[in-house]
C-alpha cells in the first residue's frame, strides 16, 4: 500500500506539472507498479522502481524506460525528487510523441544544465557520439560481466563525458581541484591513458595533470575532443613524455623507480623522469620525495617537505611506502601537493590526498548498458 501511494503521488505531480499529457498518464494498481505514458502502436514510456538481476540486485533505482527494448533504461537514485522524475518522464514521452530529439538536459539523464551538459551538447552538435554525461545524477546503467548493473560514480571522479572514438573511448573530466583532464582507452579494454590537454589546447606541454578550469574555453575543448574522436590513434601524455625524455631501458635494480616514472608519465606528469642510472626521479616542476619510512606521514612531515620544495620554487610530489594522516592529506591539498603510496608488488601508485585522487586514472572498463528493458520491471 505504501508503494502504491508513492506512485499515486507521482501521478498527481505529473498531471500538475505537465497538463499537456495528463490525460494520457496511467497509474495501474496491479504489479509491477509503474507510471505509463502510452504512445502509438501499443508502446509506452514507463517510470518504475526496479532492481537489476542477480548478482546486481542490491540497490533499487528509479528507471525511465521504453519504448525501444534495445535502449538502456535511464536510471536515477532512489532518493531522487518527484519533480525530477516526472519531468524526465515527460521529456522522454514528448520526444517520442513528436518524433523529435529528447531535449537537454534530460537526454543526458541530468536534472539541470551545467558545464558537462553544455559540453555534451556541443560535442553532439559537432557529430561526436557522446555515450554518457555525468554531473549531478551520478548513477547509470552499465554493462557488467553478468548482465547489467547500476554504476555509482563517486565525486572524486569528477563530472565527465565519454565519447566514442574511432576504436577508442575518450573521457573528458572536470574536477574541483585539478580542473579539466582527458584520457583515452582502446575499445577492447586495457588501461586509461592520460592526454596532455595543455599541449593539445595551447601548444604548451603540461607538467601537471589537469588544466585549470578558468583557462579552458568550452567550445575549443569540444572541437578538440571531436577531432580526437576521429583519429585512428590518439597521442597520449605518456607517448609524448617517453618520446621527449627517452626513459632508460629496463634495469633490474631500478624496477620500482622506473615503474613509478612510467606511472606518473601515464597520469600526465610529463617532466618526471629517471636519472641516467635509474636511481632517482627528476623534475623541473616538482620537488620529489620518496618517503620510505614505516610510519605514516604526519602533518609536520608534509609541512617540512613542502618547505623544502618551496625553497626550490617547485611543487611537492611525495611517493610513500606508507600512508599519510588525514591532517597531512588536508595540508597537501591546500599546498597543491600530490601524495601517492607505492605498491611494491604491483609497482602501482595509489592516491593519498584528494588532489592525487583526482589525477589517478580510472581503471574500470564499464560501458553503457544496452537492451535492458525486457524483464526489468517487477
Amino acid at each position: 500500500m505504501g508503494n502504491l501511494l508513492v506512485y499515486e503521488a507521482l501521478g498527481e505531480r505529473f498531471r500538475t506539472r505537465h497538463p499537456d499529457l495528463a490525460g494520457r498518464l496511467q497509474v495501474p494498481h496491479s504489479h509491477p507498479l509503474h507510471l505509463s505514458v502510452p504512445l502509438t502502436g501499443g508502446q509506452s514510456v514507463v517510470l518504475a522502481q526496479l532492481r537489476f538481476a542477480k548478482p546486481h540486485d542490491y540497490t533499487p533505482v528509479w528507471a525511465i524506460a521504453g519504448p525501444k527494448i534495445s535502449e538502456p533504461p535511464r536510471i536515477w537514485y532512489s532518493t531522487t525528487g518527484m519533480d525530477v522524475l516526472v519531468d524526465a518522464l515527460h521529456a522522454r514521452a514528448v520526444a517520442e510523441l513528436e518524433r523529435d530529439e529528447e531535449q537537454t538536459p534530460w537526454k543526458w539523464d541530468e536534472p539541470a544544465a551545467g558545464e558537462i551538459v553544455a559540453l555534451a551538447d556541443d560535442l553532439a552538435a559537432r557529430g561526436a557520439d557522446v555515450l554518457v554525461a555525468v554531473a549531478q545524477n551520478r548513477c547509470r546503467a552499465v554493462e557488467a560481466e553478468r548482465g547489467a548493473k547500476a554504476e555509482y560514480f563517486e565525486r572524486d571522479q569528477g563530472d565527465f563525458v565519454v565519447v566514442q572514438g574511432l576504436g577508442c573511448l575518450v573521457r573528458v573530466s572536470r574536477k574541483p581541484l585539478s580542473g579539466w583532464s582527458a584520457s583515452v582507452r582502446a575499445d577492447g579494454g586495457g588501461v586509461w591513458q592520460r592526454l596532455d590537454l595543455g599541449d593539445l589546447l595551447f601548444g604548451e606541454p603540461s607538467v601537471v595533470p589537469g588544466v585549470e578550469s578558468d583557462h579552458v574555453d568550452r567550445a575549443t575543448l569540444a572541437g578538440l575532443v571531436a577531432d580526437l574522436a576521429r583519429l585512428s590513434r590518439v597521442p597520449t601524455a605518456e607517448d609524448r613524455a617517453l618520446g621527449r625524455d627517452g626513459l632508460p631501458a629496463h634495469r633490474s635494480q631500478a624496477v620500482l623507480i622506473e615503474s613509478a616514472a612510467r606511472e606518473l608519465a601515464r597520469m600526465g606528469f610529463a617532466d618526471v623522469v629517471t636519472d641516467v642510472t635509474c636511481s632517482r626521479l627528476e623534475s623541473k616542476t616538482f620537488h620529489i620525495e620518496w618517503w620510505n619510512r614505516s610510519k605514516s606521514m604526519g602533518l609536520g612531515d608534509v609541512q617540512r617537505l613542502y618547505g623544502a620544495a618551496a625553497v626550490e620554487g617547485r611543487r611537492l610530489l611525495v611517493l610513500s611506502d606508507s600512508s599519510a594522516t588525514k591532517p597531512a592529506c588536508t595540508f597537501a591539498d591546500q599546498a597543491k601537493a600530490f601524495v601517492f603510496t607505492v605498491d611494491p608488488e604491483g609497482r602501482r601508485l595509489h592516491s593519498c590526498n584528494d588532489l592525487a585522487r583526482e589525477v589517478v586514472l580510472d581503471e574500470s572498463s564499464w560501458s553503457p548498458a544496452r537492451g535492458l528493458l525486457d524483464g526489468l520491471l517487477r
